[in-house]
């Protein structure tokens, strides 16, 4: 049986690599495009934006979107780049690479969907969603502002960046190769297989959003939530990482951008409570019992919370993908062999039928990578405090739950959005 890592050794090997080469600047570059890229949009339409917030006909979820952006604070995150190389201690990472090539895919993006280009762009995406189209009509209500579609794609991308460029930050200090876990103290080979799924989802990611900036009439024939929860799920995902990775005494922050990233956080998990709860009530209201459950466990002094909070989150995931993929519907819909295993349905075949509206190979398969890595994390938890040598901290437990209840709205977003196209 292989041992769990011993702490000592973790400790030199960690804090060595605290003491590695440095970043360059290249390793940043994804963010130093975004960051002069959404300086330049916000210089350009600042009149526009203050136009929009005026408008009471344009529907709220595009004005607080532009909103948030047009303040000047919510460029800090970008804007002061010089702050960035107090994080760079860590050698880089293939996922932070991939991170880096992600924010380079949107920040051309943020190109291409500039006023020069916008017409040519809607006359190439024919197939709009349902949502794109809704706001799309809700900026032609702007005195002004007719057609400027440009607006809303951006505004879009300017979220999606944030949450992008946070993920590239916490990965520049964050460990992978051979610690991930390591503050759990998991035993080498759970560790290489919560490693494995990591570094995957961040190749999806990276995929997703080369495919969208290889053609960018792709992001308007996907619903909103698509592009932008994925960087929201890979966010939380590194956050879970760091969580059961790096004890909160073993590495000093910027504290610039753990305010940022925390007010963000907390933004995104106080509307994913409650529009989780929304979503499970028009799927089956039997299901939000589970939910409810799991959070109480968290809340409980049951040294087991752990595993069983973990335990109901699992099972309410199972509940809701089944729900979500009938097995008399996906059998009809496919036959192939690879959808089944021993004549039953994969977790891979289900996933595929959920997206299947959706019609775009990255998307499905960064979906699948990241329903693999949280279910590989949850595992974490499930074994219960004694398989796990160090103590779960509140930290970790309210990781595991923010990372599992943005994975259910996401999937039940999906569904909602596939069935309106």
């Amino acid at each position: 049986m292989v041992k769990p890592n011993e702490p000592n050794k973790f400790q030199k090997n960690f804090h060595e690599s605290l003491n590695s080469p440095a970043f360059s600047q290249e390793s940043f570059k994804g963010i130093l495009a975004l960051s002069d890229q959404l300086r330049l949009y916000t210089e350009q339409n600042r009149s526009i934006f203050d136009q929009a917030i005026k408008a009471s006909a344009l529907s709220s979820s595009v004005i607080e979107n532009m909103r948030r952006f047009s303040l000047p604070e919510n460029s800090q995150i970008l804007a002061n780049l010089s702050k960035l190389n107090a994080l760079e201690k860590i050698k880089q990472s293939p996922t932070f690479d991939q991170v880096n090539a992600a924010n380079l895919s949107i920040s051309k993006l943020l190109k291409a969907v500039d006023s020069s280009n916008i017409s040519k762009l809607m006359q190439q995406g024919t197939l709009q969603s349902a949502a794109w189209q809704k706001q799309f009509k809700a900026i032609d209500t702007i005195p002004g502002s007719l057609h400027r579609y440009d607006l809303v794609l951006q505004s879009h991308l300017a979220d999606i960046s944030k949450f992008s460029a946070l993920s590239q930050i916490s990965l520049s200090h964050l460990p992978l190769e051979g610690f991930l876990g390591n503050a759990l103290r998991i035993e080498t080979s759970i560790q290489g297989v919560l490693q494995n799924t990591f570094i995957d989802l961040g190749k999806s990611y990276s995929k997703l959003f080369a495919s969208l900036s290889h053609n960018p009439a792709s992001l308007i024939s996907l619903p909103p939530i698509v592009s932008l929860y994925s960087a929201v799920e890979f966010l939380n995902g590194v956050r879970l990482a760091e969580a059961v990775t790096i004890q909160s005494d073993e590495l000093e922050f910027e504290l610039q951008f753990e305010e940022e990233t925390h007010q963000l956080e907390k933004d995104v998990q106080q509307e994913t409570e409650s529009v989780l709860e929304e979503l499970l009530g028009k799927l089956n209201v039997e299901l939000i019992r589970l939910l409810h459950g799991a959070r109480q466990s968290l809340e409980s002094t049951n040294p087991d919370k752990a595993r069983q909070a973990a335990t109901s989150l699992r099972e309410l995931f199972t509940h809701v993908l089944h729900t979500l993929s009938p097995d008399d519907q996906v059998k009809n819909w496919s036959n192939s062999p690879e959808h089944y295993d021993k004549g039953k349905l994969t977790r891979r075949a289900r996933l595929l039928y959920i997206c299947r509206s959706l019609n775009h190979g990255p998307c499905s398969d960064f979906i699948e990578k990241d329903i693999n890595a949280v279910l590989e994390f949850l595992k974490l938890f499930q074994r219960g405090t004694h398989e796990i040598t160090s103590p779960y901290t509140e930290l970790q437990l309210k990781m595991m739950l923010r990372r599992m209840e943005s994975t259910l709205r996401f999937l039940l977003e999906i569904w909602m959005e596939s069935n309106i196209l």
